[in-house]
C-alpha cells in the first residue's frame, strides 16, 4: 500500500490544526516485517504462489477428515449424506484431484508471468514510510482547513479521524485504513469478475456445455472439488480474477499473499459441504456467501441462481438471481411432500379401481381433473412464498419460464 501515496512537499504545513507530533510515527504495526522476505528461505513472490496451493490441500484435508470421521457434532451440519457423493456426482475423485493439480499449475505459471518481482518487494518494504505518513497528514490538515476554515479545522479533523493530531490519524490510515479498504475493494472486484463470467458461462449454452459443465458434474460439492474446472474456465474465472483484483486494488506483493491465500480458503470452505453456524465459522458474520448458499447453485433446481462467489451475495440480489438456502429448502421439501401425497392418491385410486372392477362400474372415474394454473399463465410477481409457488407450479423444482424464475428468486421463505 506504500506505493499509493506520493511524498508531500510540506508535511508540517496547515494552519489551525494542533501542532503535529512526530512521536511514534516510526513505529510499525505487528504485521509489518522489515525484512527482504516474510520467510528467510523463500521470496515473497514465490510465497504468494505457493501458499494458496498449500492451504487448498490443507483445508481440503480438514474437510475430508470430517467426512471420514463422521463425528456426531459435525454431522448435524452436513448438507448431504455421504452416499450422495458416489450416487449423484458424475466424475471420480481421482479425476477431480488430477484436474485441480492442472489448474494449480496454470495459476502458478500465470503468477510467475504477471506478479511483481523481488525488486518491487524491496521498494515496498523499505520505502520511507514516515515521509508517506506525513504526506497524508499534510493533506488532512490542508483539506480540513480549506473546507472548514482554520478555526474549525481541528474540530473537523477530530470528528472525521477521531484524533486532533493529524499525524496520528494519518498513521492509522496508512497502516490500517487504506489496507483494509484495499482488501474490501479487491473482494468487490473479485466478486464482480466472477459473477459476470460465472453467469455468462451458464447463460451461453456453448460455454456451459464445453467448459462450465465440468464443474457441475459435482452435484454434491466437496472441498477437493472447489477448483475442479475446465482449464480454460479455471484460468479466466479464478486465476485471472485473483490477479485482476490484486492489480485493481493496487496491493503490494505481501498483501497479495494474504488475498490469494484467504480467497482460496474461502472457496474451499464454500464447497466443503458443511453449513456451520456463525459461532463455529465466524466468517458467516462478514460474508453471507457460504457453503449452504453455494450448494443451492449446485443443485439442478438452483443451477441458474446464486452465481455470486466467493464473498458476498449483493450481485445476485441486485440482478435478481438470488435464491436463499431457506427458500430452496422449503421448495424442495414442499415438492417432496406433494410427490408423496400424489403417490398415495394414485395408490388409493388404483385400489378403488380394483375394488370397483370387482363390484361393477362403481369405481369408474367421474372425469379428468383440471390442471392447476402455472406461474406462466397467471403472471404472478417476484419472490413468491414457497406455498404460492407450490400451488401454481406443476413441478416447483423445474424452472422453464421467466415468471417461474422471478417467483423463485429471493429470500421469501415464510408461509
Amino acid at each position: 500500500m506504500a506505493s499509493l501515496f506520493a511524498h508531500g512537499t510540506n508535511a508540517t504545513a496547515g494552519a489551525g490544526v494542533a501542532a503535529p507530533s512526530l512521536d511514534n510515527l516510526a513505529a510499525t504495526p505487528f504485521y509489518f516485517s522489515p525484512t527482504s522476505s516474510v520467510l528467510p528461505f523463500l521470496s515473497d513472490k514465490y510465497l504468494s504462489l505457493i501458499a494458496p496451493v498449500v492451504v487448498y490441500w490443507a483445508v481440503s484435508l480438514f474437510y475430508h477428515s470430517l467426512d471420514v470421521l463422521r463425528l456426531p457434532f459435525t454431522e448435524q451440519y452436513r448438507l448431504h449424506e455421504p452416499e450422495e457423493i458416489t450416487k449423484r456426482n458424475r466424475v471420480s475423485v481421482q479425476r477431480v484431484v488430477g484436474m485441480v493439480v492442472v489448474q494449480q499449475v496454470i495459476q502458478t505459471l500465470l503468477g510467475l508471468a504477471v506478479l511483481e518481482d523481488d525488486q518491487t518487494v524491496l521498494r515496498e518494504t523499505f520505502a520511507d514510510h514516515q515521509a508517506k505518513i506525513l504526506s497524508i497528514a499534510w493533506r488532512i490538515r490542508f483539506y480540513a482547513a480549506k473546507l472548514a476554515g482554520p478555526s474549525v479545522a481541528p474540530v473537523l479533523v477530530r470528528l472525521v479521524t477521531g484524533s486532533q493530531d493529524a499525524n496520528q490519524a494519518a498513521k492509522w490510515l496508512y497502516w490500517w485504513g487504506v489496507p483494509l479498504a484495499q482488501f474490501w475493494f479487491a473482494f468487490f472486484v473479485m466478486d464482480a469478475w466472477q459473477y459476470m463470467l460465472h453467469r455468462l458461462f451458464h447463460e451461453s449454452r456453448w460455454l456451459y456445455r464445453n467448459f462450465h459443465s465440468h464443474h457441475h458434474r459435482l452435484y454434491v460439492p466437496y472441498a477437493f472439488g472447489a477448483l475442479y474446472n475446465h482449464p480454460v474456465e479455471g484460468l479466466l474465472l479464478d486465476s485471472a480474477g485473483a490477479v485482476l483484483s490484486h492489480a485493481a486494488a493496487r496491493m503490494t506483493v505481501r498483501q497479495g499473499i494474504v488475498l490469494f491465500t484467504f480467497s482460496t480458503i474461502k472457496t474451499v470452505a464454500d464447497h466443503g459441504g458443511y453449513a456451520f453456524p456463525w459461532y463455529i465459522d465466524p466468517l458467516h458474520l462478514i460474508f453471507p456467501n457460504n457453503a449452504e448458499y453455494h450448494d443451492v447453485h449446485h443443485q439442478m433446481t438452483g443451477l441458474k441462481y446464486n452465481y455470486s462467489q466467493p464473498f458476498f451475495v449483493h450481485f445476485d440480489a441486485i440482478f435478481g438471481t438470488r435464491m436463499s438456502a431457506k427458500k430452496f429448502k422449503a421448495l424442495r421439501e414442499g415438492a417432496e411432500e406433494r410427490k408423496r401425497a400424489k403417490q398415495q392418491q394414485q395408490q388409493q385410486q388404483q385400489w378403488q379401481a380394483a375394488k370397483g372392477s370387482e363390484g361393477g362400474s362403481e369405481g369408474k372415474s367421474g372425469g379428468v381433473a383440471a390442471e392447476a394454473p402455472t406461474l406462466e399463465t397467471t403472471g404472478e410477481g417476484a419472490d413468491l412464498r414457497p406455498s404460492e409457488i407450490l400451488e401454481r407450479e406443476r413441478d416447483p423444482l423445474v424452472t422453464t419460464d421467466a415468471a417461474s424464475y422471478r417467483a423463485k428468486a429471493g429470500t421469501n421463505a415464510s408461509d
